[in-house]
C-alpha cells in the first residue's frame, strides 16, 4: 500500500533563526578555543518487527502487506547535548547536502525519525532512531544510526467459519490517547497505535437479528516495533466466538457465547442520575451535591465486570488507579474508598444491577483542571456496553480560607477556635493541624455564623491531642482539598507556670506570667477550702510575679487575677524549712583515742570531741579531730604531739584551747556559750612527734580547726564536706566570737549543689579581726542556677591562712615524767553558737 502512495515528504521545521544564530556563535566560541570536533552520519531504515515470541514476524506478513520503508532522505535528523539541540535537518537529504558542523567536544545524542507516533490509524507507521557518540577533538566521528518501527501495528484476521457465522461484523481498537480505529468488514490491512494500553472491541450481526452486539475481545499493552494479530473464530456447534492473540500462549483463548440467547439479549448499558453523559458537571470545590451524582449499570444477563477509566492528574497523585474494574478493585479499592467512591452491586455475587456513587468522589475534588470518568460494562457473555458513560467534573472554586478567631484558647488547655469560610462546602472535611509541630487537631463540631461576601462562615471547634498544652499564641494549619492556608496567631489567654522546679522555695514561689504584660495589676491568689485570698506578690523582671509569705513544706493551690479575668491554677509543695540537728552545740561526746607511756616521760589521756546529731548511720557535723589526735608510734601520748583543734566550751577531760590562753599565754579570753550551756571552739592546734624539750618548742604540723557538715574517716583520713539536703535556705545565722592570733582572719561559708553536684548556690562570711563579745553573723546566699537542693556545705574555720600560725605556750608540767605534757601550740580561735538556717 505504501507502494501505490505518494510518500510526500513531511517538512519538520527544526531549525529557528534563533537556532541558526547558537548553532554559529558556538562554532565560532569553539573555534577560538580549539576544541572542535565533526562528525559523519549514515541513515538506515529498517522494516524488521517482532511478534510471536520476539521472533521477526517480517516474512509471516500476508503478501502485499509488507512494511514498505519510507526514503530514508525524508527522515528528519537533530542533534542534541543534555537535552538541548544543538541543531537539526528537515531532512536526512539537506543534511547529507550540507557541510557537516563543528562541535564543541563532548556527548552528543542524533535521533532520526519519520511520521508522527501520536497519529494513529492505517498507513501511518512512525520510524525512530536514536544513537549517541561522542565528540572528540579535531576529529571526525562516525555516526551510524538505524531507525526501526517507533509504533506498534495490529492485525485483525477473521476465520471463514466466523465470516459464514455473522452476516455483519467489524473491530474497533481503542487507545489510550483517546483514539478509536475501526477495521471495517472487509479490512485486511494493519493499523499502527502509539505504544500503550489497547482495548480490542468486536462487533458482530447475525442474520435477523435486530441490533449488532459488541463484545470486549481483548485489552493489552502495545509495545513499538511489535506486531501484534488478534484472530477471531466461531465453533458454530456450541455457538462460541474464539478469539486468539498472537502474543498469547497457545490454549489462553478468550471465549464468548455467541448463541441466539446471547446475541440477542440487551448490552450492558448505564443510567446516569444527577449529572448528564458528557456534559461536564461544575461544582463548588468541596461542596457536598445538592443530589446523588450515581451511575446505575444493567446488564439482563448479569454483570461480569464495571470498567472505570479515570484521567485526573490529582487523583493520580494520590494513586488512584488510571484503569480499575471495580468488580474486582483489588490493591486499589482502599483508595477508592479513601477518596469518596462507593458502588453497590458490585461485590461478591453480582447481579444484574448495580450503582456507582461518585457524590462523596466529588466533593473531594479541587478546581484547577477537569476530571473525566468513564464507565464500560461487560456482562457475562462478554457483551460491553455500545457507549461508554462519561462523568466529565469541572470543580469551581470555593474560596476557601481560614483565619484566627478573637476568643482566646484557654491557657495549658488543648481546645481552640478558627474560623473557616467558602463558598460551600463542609468544615468537617478540613484537616487541622498545629502549624509548629503538625500535630493533628480534632474536629470537634462548627457553628455557621452570618454570610460574608457571598461566603459561608463558620467558627470551628477543635482539640488537640492531651499532650499538648498551649500556652504561647499559635497558628493552625488547615488543609482542604488542593488547599493549605494558615491562620495568624490564635490568642491565648493569661496563665502562670512555674517554669523550673527551683522556682519553689519554702515561703516564697516565681511564677512566670504567659500572655500578659501589665504585671502591676495583676495578684497571686492561694487557695483556702473554697475560698481564693490574695498573696503578698512582687514583680521580677519584666514577666515573673513572686509570691511570698507562703507556708513552708505545704501543698498550694495559686493563681492570678487581672481584674475579672482569671488565669489557670498551678499546685506547688513548697520547701521545708530545714534546720541542722543540733546546731545549738548542746550535744557532743567523746571518746578516749589514745593513752601511752614511756620510761621517764609519762602519759597523757589524749580525747576526741565528737558533735551528735543525726543517727548513728547518719552523722551530719564532723571536723579535724581525728587528724590532729592520730596515735603516733614510739611515742608518749602528748598533748603537744595530739590534740584536738574542736571541742566544747565546757569540756572537762581536757583543756580548751582558749584556757590555755588565759592561763599561760597571757590572755583574759571570755568563755563560756552564747545561749545554753555549750558553744564550740574551733582553734588552730600544733601537733606531731618530739616537738617540745627544754631547748626546743618546735611543732611538726600546724592546722586550723574545722567544725563543717560531712564526715572524716580516722582510718582512712578521707573527709567528705557536704552533707544531703533538699532545702535552699536564704541565709546562715550564728554567733560567734573570734581571737585572731597573728593578724589572722577567718571565714564561714555556705554552698550548696544539686544532685548532680553542680554549684547552685553559695555565700560567705569574712572575720578580719578579733572579738571577744558574741556577735550575730550571717552568710547571705545568692543562687546563681534554679535547681532543687541535694547538697549542702557549711565550714567554720579557724583561720583561712594557707599557712596557720601557732604560739608555743608552755604549761605547768615539767620534762621529768611528764614531757611537758600541758604545754601546747595554739593559734587562732573562731567559737560558734546557735547556727540557724534562714528563709524568707
Amino acid at each position: 500500500m505504501f507502494a501505490a502512495m505518494n510518500l510526500k515528504k513531511k517538512v519538520i521545521l527544526i531549525y529557528s533563526l534563533l537556532s541558526l544564530i547558537f548553532v554559529s556563535c558556538s562554532k565560532e566560541d569553539a573555534t577560538r578555543s580549539g576544541e572542535m570536533g565533526t562528525f559523519t552520519m549514515k541513515l538506515n531504515a529498517t522494516s524488521e518487527v517482532i511478534g510471536l515470541n520476539e521472533k521477526s514476524r517480517a516474512e509471516e506478513a500476508r503478501e502485499g502487506e509488507t512494511l514498505i520503508l519510507p526514503d530514508v532522505n525524508d527522515f528528519s535528523v537533530s542533534i542534541s547535548s543534555l537535552g538541548e539541540q544543538v541543531c537539526g535537518w528537515s531532512s536526512y537529504k539537506d543534511m547529507r547536502e550540507e557541510e557537516m558542523p563543528e562541535l564543541r567536544v563532548g556527548t552528543y545524542q542524533v535521533k532520526a525519525w519519520y511520521g508522527d507516533v501520536s497519529k494513529e490509524g492505517f498507513e501511518l507507521p512512525y520510524f525512530e532512531g536514536n544513537q549517541e557518540f561522542s565528540i572528540k577533538k579535531n576529529e571526525t566521528t562516525p555516526v551510524e544510526v538505524t531507525c526501526y518501527l517507533g509504533n506498534a501495528q495490529v492485525r485483525i484476521d477473521y476465520t471463514d467459519e466466523f465470516k459464514n457465522y455473522f452476516s455483519d461484523y467489524s473491530a474497533v481498537i481503542a487507545t489510550s490517547l483517546g483514539n478509536e480505529v475501526e477495521y471495517v468488514k472487509d479490512e485486511t490491512r494493519a493499523a499502527y497505535f502509539s505504544p500503550g494500553e489497547l482495548i480490542a472491541k468486536v462487533k458482530v450481526k447475525k442474520s435477523g437479528q435486530s441490533t449488532e452486539a459488541v463484545y470486549q475481545a481483548k485489552v493489552f499493552t502495545a509495545e513499538s516495533r511489535h506486531i501484534y494479530t488478534l484472530t477471531l473464530d466461531v465453533d458454530a456447534g456450541s455457538a462460541t466466538m474464539t478469539v486468539s492473540f498472537s502474543e498469547d500462549v497457545a490454549g489462553e483463548e478468550v471465549r464468548f457465547d455467541v448463541s441466539d440467547t446471547a446475541l440477542n439479549a440487551p448490552a450492558p448499558y448505564f443510567k446516569a442520575n444527577g449529572f448528564t453523559d458528557n456534559v461536564p458537571l461544575e461544582p463548588i470545590e468541596g461542596a457536598e451535591q445538592k443530589e446523588q451524582v450515581t451511575a446505575y449499570v444493567n446488564a439482563v444477563a448479569g454483570i461480569q465486570s464495571c470498567r472505570l477509566t479515570t484521567t485526573s492528574d490529582f487523583l493520580s497523585e494520590k494513586g488512584w488507579p488510571a484503569v480499575v474494574d471495580l468488580a474486582a478493585s483489588g490493591e486499589y479499592a482502599s483508595i477508592l474508598t479513601e477518596m469518596g467512591l462507593k458502588t453497590k452491586g458490585l461485590e461478591g455475587n453480582r447481579a444484574q444491577m448495580a450503582q456507582v456513587d461518585f457524590t462523596t468522589l466529588i466533593a473531594n475534588l479541587p478546581t484547577g483542571g477537569t476530571h473525566e470518568f468513564k464507565l464500560e460494562a461487560t456482562d457475562i457473555y462478554g457483551k460491553v456496553s455500545e457507549t461508554p458513560l462519561v462523568l466529565t467534573v469541572t470543580p469551581q472554586g470555593c474560596d476557601f480560607s481560614v483565619a484566627a478567631s478573637t476568643v482566646e484558647a484557654p491557657f495549658y488547655g488543648n481546645t481552640c477556635q478558627v474560623n473557616v469560610s467558602f463558598k460551600d462546602g463542609n468544615p468537617a472535611n478540613v484537616h487541622f493541624q498545629l502549624a509548629e509541630g503538625k500535630q493533628d487537631l480534632e474536629f470537634v463540631r462548627a457553628e455557621e455564623l452570618s454570610s460574608k461576601d457571598g461566603l459561608k462562615v463558620y467558627t470551628v471547634y477543635l482539640k488537640a491531642p492531651e499532650t499538648v498544652k498551649f500556652i504561647n499564641p499559635f497558628k493552625v494549619s488547615a488543609s482542604y482539598l488542593s488547599y493549605i492556608k494558615e491562620t495568624g496567631e490564635l490568642p491565648v489567654s493569661m496563665g502562670i507556670l512555674v517554669d523550673n522546679q527551683g522556682d519553689v522555695w519554702a515561703k516564697k514561689a516565681v511564677f512566670h506570667v504567659y500572655n500578659e504584660t501589665a504585671l502591676a495589676d495583676i495578684k497571686l491568689q492561694r487557695q483556702q477550702g473554697d475560698v481564693w485570698t490574695d498573696v503578698t506578690t512582687e514583680s521580677s523582671g519584666s514577666y515573673s510575679l513572686v509570691a511570698k509569705g507562703l507556708d513552708s513544706g505545704t501543698s498550694l493551690k495559686l493563681r492570678a487575677v487581672k481584674g475579672e479575668e482569671y488565669s489557670n491554677s498551678v499546685d506547688i509543695t513548697t520547701e521545708e524549712e530545714l534546720q541542722i540537728p543540733n546546731s545549738d552545740f548542746e550535744q557532743w561526746s567523746v571518746q578516749e583515742v589514745w593513752y601511752q607511756t614511756i620510761f621517764m616521760s609519762g602519759g597523757e589521756h589524749i580525747y576526741s570531741y565528737y558533735l551528735s546529731g543525726g543517727s548513728s548511720e547518719d552523722k551530719w557535723w564532723s571536723t579535724f579531730n581525728d587528724m590532729t589526735t592520730q596515735q603516733q608510734s614510739g611515742v608518749a601520748s602528748w598533748y603537744y604531739c595530739a590534740y584536738p583543734g574542736t571541742m566544747p566550751t565546757n569540756a572537762s577531760e581536757m583543756h580548751t584551747a582558749t584556757w590555755h590562753w588565759n592561763n599561760h599565754g597571757g590572755t583574759s579570753l571570755s568563755t563560756g556559750a552564747y545561749e545554753g550551756n555549750v558553744a564550740a571552739e574551733i582553734a588552730t592546734v600544733g601537733y606531731g612527734a618530739n616537738n617540745w624539750s627544754a631547748i626546743s618548742h618546735n611543732t611538726k604540723y600546724r592546722q586550723a580547726g574545722y567544725l563543717y557538715l560531712g564526715t572524716f574517716n580516722r582510718d582512712t583520713q578521707e573527709k567528705n564536706m557536704t552533707h544531703t539536703f533538699t532545702s535552699r535556705p536564704d541565709a546562715i545565722q550564728f554567733y560567734y566570737k573570734f581571737y585572731s592570733y597573728n593578724g589572722e582572719t577567718t571565714k564561714v561559708y555556705a554552698k550548696l549543689y544539686d544532685v548532680n553536684r553542680n554549684l547552685i548556690g553559695q555565700g560567705e562570711l569574712r572575720i578580719t579581726q578579733s572579738i571577744d563579745t558574741y556577735t550575730q553573723g550571717r552568710v547571705g546566699i545568692s543562687y546563681e542556677q534554679k535547681a532543687k537542693a541535694s547538697y549542702i556545705e557549711l565550714v567554720f574555720m579557724s583561720t583561712d591562712a594557707t599557712s596557720p600560725g601557732t604560739k608555743d605556750i608552755q604549761g605547768s608540767k615539767g620534762a621529768f615524767n611528764a614531757g611537758y605534757g600541758d604545754s601546747r601550740h595554739v593559734g587562732s580561735i573562731l567559737t560558734v553558737d546557735d547556727v540557724k538556717l534562714i528563709y524568707e
